[in-house]
């Protein structure tokens, strides 16, 4: 997460409690092993799912598989990484014990990333060695039609479980619905410096249930399409609704930076 959201995330979380007092935190307290509100996730639901780590392998951020070669995340959870201090574990719920490893020689991240604030917040890496199909290791399907359902929609992350304790090892899981254009700018109304649009997709559940860090970056499916990657919480399950950058709306961009010809990008070499 960039440093001004993290400072935004951090300040916030010191009230996560100011409505409900001790309820709240007694609530918090009956969360054990999930994504905020979540489950664990069954071995081999989500193999599209990897963690981005610092080497030697810290959990940074989430992202997903969509090509042989290529990793798709959120740019603020890679701005300012070379691409020699990162790598890629994929092909298992826990990620401290992968199938497989891949490092990184390029990472690109849209040209107008967080210009307007928040918004763009979507990168490619690229990997220096053909990833390796297996059960546990498959590609994403990118969408071919703007979102609109009702149906549920399936987050995957290691991302924190509550509020003070450290990342999961396994995987969690959480079902979420899509929010609206129009009803997610009225949630996030309290927050002067948020605007949502199409570039974007809200999800929701209720209290106590969504993202949080660490699984920025990371995906949201339906029906074995990717529709977003987390872009950012405000604060961690506390009554918002999650924010993802909206896939389908960057799919020229995606198509035009896996084959060199964007003129939309910035790109970050490996140093070898």
């Amino acid at each position: 997460m960039g440093n001004h959201k993290l400072g935004l995330l951090l300040l916030l979380l010191t009230n996560v409690q100011s409505n409900e007092g001790d309820v709240g935190a007694e609530r918090y307290n009956q969360i054990e092993q999930r994504i905020i509100g979540g489950q664990t996730a069954e071995d081999g639901l989500a193999p599209y799912q990897i963690s981005i780590q610092t080497i030697p392998g810290s959990h940074l951020c989430g992202g997903a598989i969509i090509d042989k070669e290529w990793i798709i995340t959120a740019a603020h959870c890679v701005t300012g990484w070379p691409p020699d201090f990162l790598r890629i574990a994929a092909g298992s719920n826990l990620y401290t014990e992968p199938l497989a490893l891949y490092y990184l020689d390029r990472i690109h991240i849209h040209c107008n990333y967080d210009h307007p604030k928040y918004h763009n917040d979507i990168a490619l890496l690229h990997v220096n060695a053909t990833i390796e199909w297996h059960e546990t290791i498959k590609p994403i399907a990118l969408p071919r039609e703007i979102l609109n359902t009702n149906d549920p929609l399936l987050l995957t992350g290691w991302g924190l479980i509550s509020l003070w304790d450290p990342y999961p090892e396994k995987l969690q899981k959480l079902q979420m619905y899509q929010v609206s254009h129009g009803e997610c700018s009225q949630m996030l109304e309290d927050f002067d410096d948020i605007t949502v649009d199409v570039g974007h997709v809200c999800a929701f559940v209720k209290r106590y249930q969504g993202a949080c860090h660490g699984d920025n970056g990371g995906p949201l499916v339906y029906q074995n399409t990717l529709v977003g990657i987390h872009a950012w919480t405000y604060p961690c399950a506390d009554g918002y609704p999650d924010v993802f950058t909206n896939v389908w709306y960057y799919r020229d961009w995606l198509r035009q930076a896996i084959s060199g010809n964007s003129k939309c990008k910035s790109v970050i070499s490996s140093l070898n």
